[in-house]
C-alpha cells in the first residue's frame, strides 16, 4: 500500500543534490483510488501538519510488496500540473511519470529501505504534465504505519530542479573558463602567499618540460624556475620582481630573463606577474609568460645584420679602391678593427708554395709586419693550426686558452678574446685573418667576421685575379700575333666580320677563294665575289652564311659555288657562327669555307665505280638466273625419264632385265631431285635479289596442304621419321599457295634431317584472325648462339661435314613468312630437339604477279 500526501516546501530539501541514474521499470500496480482528501492517509498530528503544509513537499508512504498507492493529496497539482482528480483515480500516475532512467533506482531503493531499514537519499527525474523534467529529491525512511498497518517507507520528496540547473550552469561557466585557460599558448601559474604553485594550465606544464599539473602544484617556484640570472649569476628570492609582487602587491613586467625547465635547461621568456587580492590583502599572484627564444634570436640576428652589413660596406668599399695587394688587405684589417673595437687586426696570406703564411697587414695596437710572427709555418702556433685545420677559433678566456702561448703579454696588454678565421675561396686556403680584443666577443661580433672573412678572401682572390689578367694581357698579345699567322696558314678560308657587317679579317686562303674583300661590307662583297647557289643561282646576299650567322644562326656546311674570273666555277663547302661579347651582346660573325671540287670529283668517280659494280652485280644476277634455267631444263628432262623407268618397273611393264635396274634408278632419282633442289634454291636467290618476294593469294585448306606433304615425306623409303599431324582438321587461309607448300616442304627437310629418326610432330591451331603451326623435331637441337645466325642467307648451325645445303632453306622460309605479314622463330636447347613455329594472319593480299619461283616437286628428293 503506497499513501502520498503533498505539501510544499520553499527551498530544496536540506539544500542538497546527487546524481544517480538507472534503467527504468514496471513495479507498480494500480490500486483502488485514493481519497481526495485523505481520509486513509496515516494520522498525523497538528504540529507536523502545520509544518508540512508551509512547505512545498510530497510525502509519500509505501507498503507491502505491491508497492501500492493509496491516497494522494491535492497540492499534487500545484507541484507537478496534474489534476487532483487524476491523483486520485489513477493511483500509478507518480511511477510512471517518474524518468525511464530513474524509475527502477527508486523502486529498489524503496525496496532496500522497507528490507533493511536504513534511511536512503536519491535523486531522481519526474516529468511534469506539461512534459518539463522536475528533479525531485526524496529521503525515504522506514517508519509504523497507523495501529495494526505494519511497517512502511516514507518518502519526501522536494524540488531541486532550481538547483540542480544552477549547478549545471557552474560547471559550465567553470568548463569554459578552464577551456579558456588551457587554449591559450601562454604559460600560466597561480602563486600563494609562500609562493607555491596554486594551478598551472598545459601550456606552462609543457613549456616547463613536466609531464603534468601535480608536479608543480604545491611547489615553490622561485627556486624550481627562477633561480639564476640571464649572466649565469644566482638570483636570490629577495631581489626576484615575481616575489616581489606577494610581497607588496606590485605588479612586474620582466623580459628576456630565463626561466628553468625540469631538465634544467632555460630559456628566455618575457613574464608579468599581477597580485591577487581579497578584501584588499594580498594572498598569491597570477604569473603569466611566453617563450621569448626566437624573438631573442632574431633580435641577434637583426643585430648581427646590421653589424655586419656596416662591415662588408667599408671591407667592400676598401677592396674597391685601386692599388697594390698590401694596400688592400691593409685597409681590410683597418676595417675589422675599427668596426668590431679590437685591440688590433691582423692578415696573413698564404705563399705560392702553400707552405708559409706571409703577414701582409696590421692594424691597430700594432702597425709592424716584421718580428716573429711575420712568417707562420702551416701547422705552428694557433695561426698556423687554423690555416691547417681550415677551422675557425675563438675564445673569450685568452689566458686560459691552451692554443695562446703568450699569456704574459695577453695578462699585460689585458686581452680578453681572441678570434681567428681562414681566408678560405671554395675549399682553398688564401690566407688567416685574426683579432684580439680587450672585451668578450658576442655572438654578432662572431657571426660578422666569420662573414667579412670570405668577403676579404674573396676580395683577395679577385685582386689577384686583376693581377694575373693583366699579366695574361701582354701574353695574349704575343700569342694573337702567332695566331694571326697560324690563320694565314690554314687551308681553309677564315673571314671575320663586325656587327655591321664589315669584313675585318681574311686569310689569304679566303682572299685566293672568294677574292679580296677587307674592309667591304657583305652586301658589297656578295656583289663582287658572284656567290652561287649549288645548282647555279645567283645566291642572294641575305641568304650568304655570314648574313645568316649575323641574325644569330649556326650555319654548317652550306654548298656554293664560286666564279672564277677565268669562268672556271669552285664548289666550296662554307660553315659560319655568331661571335658574341663577355655580356652576350653580338660583337659579329666568323666564317670559314673549303674548296670541295676536287673532293666532290672524287665523289662522282667513287659513284660512277659503285653504278659499275652494281650493273656488274645485276649482270651476275642474270647469269644465275640463266644458268638455273639452263640448268633445269636437261635435269627436268632426266627427272621425267627416270621417273618413267620406276613407273614402268612397278607395273611390271619393263623389259626383261629392268627389275635390276630399280634401286640404281631411285639413287638417280634421289640425286636428281637433290640437284634440281639446290638449283631451285639458287634460282630463288637470284630472283629475290633481283625483284624481291611477289606473292598470289589463294584460298584453300592449310591443313589439307600439310596433310599433302607430309605423306609425300612418309613415302620416301629409309627417311625414319615418323611425322604426325596435330590440331585442327581444318583451317582455311588465303595465302600464296606454292609459297606456304615451299616453307612446309623446308621446314619437314630440315626436320627430318637434323631429327635423328626420331618422331616429328606438325601442330596447327587458328582462332580468327591468325593462324600458327608449328614442326617439332626430337633431335641434336640447336645451340642458343645458333639460333638467330641460322635464318640468315648461307647460315648453318651443324657442320658441312655430316650435313649437305646451301645454308639457304631457313632464309627462305623466313623470307616468305615475313612476306606474308607474319614470323618464324625457333625454340631450341642442344640434345632437346628444335621446334619451328610460323604464326601469320589468315588473309594476306597479293603483291604483284604469279611468282615464278619452280613449284614445289611432286615427291620429296628421297623418295626412290
Amino acid at each position: 500500500m503506497l499513501v502520498w500526501q503533498v505539501v510544499r516546501l520553499e527551498s530544496d530539501f536540506q539544500g542538497r543534490t546527487r546524481n544517480t541514474y538507472r534503467e527504468p521499470s514496471d513495479a507498480c500496480q494500480q490500486s483502488p483510488a485514493p481519497s481526495e482528501h485523505g481520509q486513509d492517509a496515516p494520522a498525523e498530528d497538528d504540529g507536523a501538519r502545520a509544518l508540512l503544509g508551509a512547505l512545498e513537499a510530497l510525502v509519500w508512504e509505501v507498503r507491502g510488496d505491491a508497492l501500492e498507492l493509496s491516497v494522494v493529496g491535492a497540492p499534487a497539482r500545484d507541484l507537478f500540473g496534474h489534476a487532483a482528480e487524476r491523483w486520485a483515480v489513477d493511483d500509478g500516475l507518480f511511477w510512471r511519470q517518474q524518468h525511464p532512467e530513474d524509475r527502477p533506482r527508486l523502486l529498489a531503493l524503496v525496496r532496500k529501505v522497507l528490507a533493511e531499514g536504513a534511511t536512503e537519499r536519491i535523486e531522481h527525474r519526474f516529468v511534469a504534465a506539461d512534459g518539463r523534467t522536475v528533479w525531485l529529491c526524496s529521503e525515504l525512511v522506514r517508519c509504523k504505519a497507523s495501529p495494526g498497518g505494519g511497517l512502511v517507507a516514507r518518502g519526501v520528496s522536494t524540488d531541486v530542479t532550481r538547483a540542480r540547473l544552477a549547478e549545471e550552469a557552474l560547471r559550465e561557466s567553470e568548463a569554459r573558463a578552464q577551456a579558456l585557460l588551457e587554449s591559450t599558448e601562454q604559460g600560466i601559474y597561480g602563486l600563494d602567499r609562500a609562493g607555491r604553485c596554486t594551478f598551472a594550465n598545459q601550456a606552462c606544464v609543457r613549456l616547463l618540460g613536466y609531464g603534468d599539473e601535480a608536479e608543480l602544484v604545491g611547489r615553490s617556484m622561485h627556486p624550481l624556475t627562477h633561480h639564476t640570472r640571464e649572466s649565469g649569476a644566482p638570483l636570490p628570492d629577495s631581489e626576484c620582481r615575481i616575489c616581489r609582487t606577494l610581497r607588496s602587491g606590485e605588479a612586474a613586467h620582466l623580459d628576456g630573463e630565463p626561466l628553468f625547465r625540469a631538465d634544467r635547461t632555460s630559456f628566455p621568456v618575457e613574464c608579468w606577474s599581477r597580485p591577487v587580492r581579497r578584501q584588499g590583502e594580498v594572498v598569491g599572484a597570477i604569473v603569466t609568460f611566453v617563450d621569448v627564444t626566437e624573438r631573442k634570436r632574431s633580435e641577434q640576428l637583426l643585430a648581427a645584420q646590421a653589424l655586419t652589413s656596416a662591415l662588408r660596406a667599408e671591407v667592400s668599399a676598401a677592396l674597391s679602391r685601386p692599388g697594390a695587394m698590401h694596400e688592400l688587405v691593409q685597409r681590410c684589417a683597418e676595417a675589422i678593427r675599427a668596426q668590431l673595437e679590437a685591440a688590433f687586426a691582423r692578415i696573413w696570406l698564404l705563399d705560392e708554395r702553400g707552405q708559409t703564411l706571409e703577414l701582409c697587414a696590421s692594424a691597430g695596437m700594432y702597425t709592424h709586419l716584421d718580428g716573429a710572427h711575420s712568417r707562420i709555418a702551416v701547422g705552428k702556433y694557433k695561426i698556423g693550426r687554423i690555416a691547417e685545420e681550415r677551422r675557425p677559433h675563438m675564445t673569450n678566456d685568452v689566458l686560459n686558452d691552451p692554443q695562446v702561448s703568450e699569456k704574459q703579454w695577453a695578462r699585460r696588454e689585458g686581452m680578453v678574446s681572441f678570434a681567428g678565421y681562414p681566408l678560405l675561396v671554395e675549399d682553398r686556403l688564401i690566407g688567416v685573418m685574426a683579432m684580439f680584443a680587450r672585451r668578450p666577443l658576442q655572438g654578432q661580433v662572431l657571426d660578422a667576421l666569420a662573414t667579412i672573412a670570405d668577403t676579404v678572401a674573396q676580395g683577395i682572390e679577385r685582386k689577384r685575379a686583376e693581377d694575373a689578367l693583366r699579366q695574361s694581357e701582354a701574353r695574349r698579345a704575343a700569342e694573337h700575333a702567332a695566331l694571326r699567322r697560324i690563320i694565314g696558314q690554314s687551308g681553309d678560308g677564315i673571314v671575320m666580320v663586325d656587327e655591321h657587317g664589315v669584313v675585318r679579317l681574311m686569310n689569304p686562303e679566303a682572299e685566293r677563294q672568294l677574292g679580296p674583300a677587307t674592309e667591304l661590307t657583305i652586301d658589297a662583297w656578295a656583289r663582287t665575289a658572284g656567290l652561287l647557289t649549288p645548282d647555279g643561282a645567283p645566291m642572294p646576299a641575305a641568304q650568304t652564311p655570314l648574313h645568316r650567322a649575323l641574325r644569330g644562326e649556326k650555319v654548317e656546311s652550306v654548298g656554293c659555288q664560286v666564279r672564277r674570273p677565268d669562268g672556271s666555277a669552285r664548289v666550296l663547302s662554307a660553315s659560319a657562327s655568331p661571335l658574341r661579347r663577355a655580356d652576350g651582346a653580338p660583337a659579329g660573325a666568323v666564317m670559314n669555307t673549303r674548296d670541295e671540287t676536287e673532293r666532290l670529283r672524287l665523289e662522282q668517280e667513287r659513284e660512277r665505280l659503285l653504278r659499275s659494280l652494281q650493273e656488274a652485280v645485276r649482270v651476275r644476277d642474270e647469269f644465275l638466273s640463266i644458268a638455273s634455267h639452263e640448268l633445269k631444263t636437261p635435269l627436268t628432262a632426266l627427272l621425267l625419264q627416270v621417273e618413267s623407268l620406276r613407273r614402268a618397273i612397278r607395273l611390271g611393264r619393263a623389259p626383261e632385265g629392268a627389275a635390276q635396274l630399280g634401286p640404281k634408278l631411285a639413287t638417280i632419282h634421289r640425286s636428281v631431285f637433290r640437284l634440281s633442289a639446290l638449283v631451285n634454291e639458287l634460282l630463288d636467290v637470284s630472283r629475290i635479289s633481283a625483284r624481291g618476294l611477289p606473292l598470289h593469294a589463294e584460298d584453300f585448306d592449310l591443313v589439307a596442304l600439310l596433310r599433302e606433304s607430309i605423306e609425300r615425306f612418309q613415302e620416301t623409303p629409309g627417311q625414319g621419321s615418323p611425322i604426325r599431324l596435330l590440331g585442327s582438321p581444318e583451317v582455311l587461309v588465303r595465302w600464296d599457295r606454292s609459297r606456304t607448300e615451299q616453307v612446309i616442304t623446308n621446314l619437314l627437310s630440315n626436320a627430318v634431317k637434323y631429327g635423328a629418326g626420331a618422331p616429328i610432330d606438325v601442330h596447327v591451331e587458328a582462332d580468327e584472325a591468325r593462324v600458327r603451326f608449328a614442326v617439332q623435331d626430337r633431335g641434336i637441337g640447336i645451340a642458343p648462339g645458333d639460333q638467330a645466325r641460322i635464318f640468315e642467307r648461307f647460315q648453318r648451325a651443324a657442320s658441312v661435314m655430316h650435313y649437305g645445303g646451301f645454308g639457304l632453306g631457313l632464309w627462305i622460309v623466313r623470307l616468305i613468312v615475313e612476306q606474308h605479314g607474319g614470323a618464324v622463330r625457333v625454340e631450341s636447347a642442344p640434345g632437346r630437339g628444335a621446334t619451328f613455329s610460323v604464326e601469320l594472319p589468315r588473309v594476306v593480299a597479293s603483291t604483284g604477279a604469279q611468282p615464278d619461283l619452280a613449284p614445289a616437286p611432286s615427291s620429296h628428293p628421297a623418295t626412290g
